[in-house]
């Protein structure tokens, strides 16, 4: 069943596909959302015509939130790079890594990558991983657990501004006929057969969703020297994108290279400062088209205004843009591949630790290694003769 909803204003295009995406944590009974070429209404697919009258009622309290007006804050831009090939952007790149063998799909957002798309990512995280270190020689590197605490995501809020993305990890319960089901239930079986729900336990451990929240509470109870603390590091992240799910632009695991600085304010805001200028010498080895920007976060949309404004007034997050080609409208499609962010003293308080005798002030970059990969062969495509010399020798031989 299909309904068509009227929008009270046209909508510009990435205002459209973000309500496209998040649609996908409206209901379950809703199969599809997709806004009209016009943009100024939007088709829906429902699964259960029986639900249409509740799934209305969620629909118009979703889109009255997203189509919410935000003060016009302007948007500051602190790198355009721009690319020397001027080839046309390449198109279906996901898929034709997958026909060359350099992706395994495994659906649901999860990819493995092999052949040049891998070693592009060892690339680029090998690149960013030096110019760290050569700018902030007392950078250190860290690793740090994938699985953790769900009281440390409560901590560090993100059940507040991300609940839809939470991925919690449960185990079948310690008994002894509750195992012994699940195990003949999968002796014999064709396909796998899941224990049901009251077999499952929740331990209260999740998944990772941002690479910087570990390194938070190893801070606990200290007072970090006055030079500050740099860390670095590459961590796996999940995050739950249900529909959304799409070749490498939106993953559900994926990797993060990190850089996290803590200390007083003055330092993590030049930590930051001093990043940029980083980010625009990784893009231009690799001869990329990169615009960094002020941006705020994709909150849960009935929390997104109120946030989303207050990151834009502070300007707390800057947000690495590569772009993938145009929208249908001429304009470009860009593709969030990395943020540079300003926590203030938020962590600092919720994990006790201090700098100069004062709550610790914290900044964190992060790239997410998957979409520079992609948008790197979205903008040169798959003959080696377009790329960079220094980066055709990397990843083609």
């Amino acid at each position: 069943m299909t309904i068509v909803i009227d929008l009270p204003r046209n909508i510009a295009p990435a205002l459209a596909s973000e309500i496209e995406k998040e649609s996908a944590f409206v209901s379950p009974y809703l199969e599809r959302l997709k806004v009209a070429s016009e943009m100024d209404s939007v088709a829906v697919e429902l699964s259960d015509p029986s639900q249409e009258t509740v799934v209305r009622e969620k629909l118009d309290r979703f889109l009255g939130l997203m189509l919410r007006e935000l003060p016009d804050f302007e948007t500051k831009t602190f790198i355009h790079t721009e690319r020397r090939d001027t080839a046309d952007f390449e198109t279906d790149v996901h898929r034709k890594m997958v026909e060359r063998g350099w992706i395994h799909d495994y659906g649901r957002g999860r990819a493995a990558l092999n052949g040049p798309a891998l070693a592009l990512l060892h690339y680029i995280d090998r690149t960013a991983t030096a110019l760290y270190h050569k700018e902030f020689a007392g950078a250190v590197e860290r690793d740090f657990p994938a699985l953790v605490d769900a009281d440390l995501l409560w901590r560090c809020g993100y059940f507040d501004s991300h609940p839809n993305a939470v991925c919690f990890v449960g185990h079948v319960v310690e008994d002894f006929d509750a195992i012994e089901d699940f195990r003949i239930a999968n002796a014999d079986a064709e396909v796998v057969q899941m224990p049901p729900t009251e077999h499952i336990h929740m331990p209260g451990m999740c998944l990772n969703p941002a690479a910087c929240f570990p390194c938070y509470p190893t801070m606990t109870g200290e007072d970090i020297e006055a030079e500050g603390r740099i860390m670095t590091w590459k961590g796996r992240v999940f995050r739950f994108e249900s529909r959304n799910v799409s070749g490498l632009d939106r993953l559900w695991e994926f990797n993060v290279r990190e850089l996290v600085f803590a200390g007083s304010d003055t330092f993590t805001a030049d930590g930051r400062r001093r990043t940029l200028p980083l980010i625009e010498e990784l893009a231009g080895r690799l001869d990329l088209e990169c615009v960094v920007e002020t941006a705020a976060d994709p909150f849960f949309a009935t929390i997104s205004a109120a946030k989303s404004f207050w990151q834009l007034a502070q300007e707390v997050k800057n947000e690495i843009l590569l772009p993938l080609g145009p929208w249908s409208d001429g304009s470009m499609k860009r593709m969030a591949c990395g943020s540079l962010n300003l926590h203030g003293n938020f962590f600092g308080d919720r994990f006790d630790f201090k700098a100069g005798g004062e709550s610790g002030f914290t900044a964190c970059v992060g790239l997410g290694l998957e979409r520079w990969v992609l948008a790197a062969f979205t903008q040169h495509g798959f003959d080696p003769g377009r790329w960079p010399s220094n980066v055709r020798k990397e990843i083609f031989g």
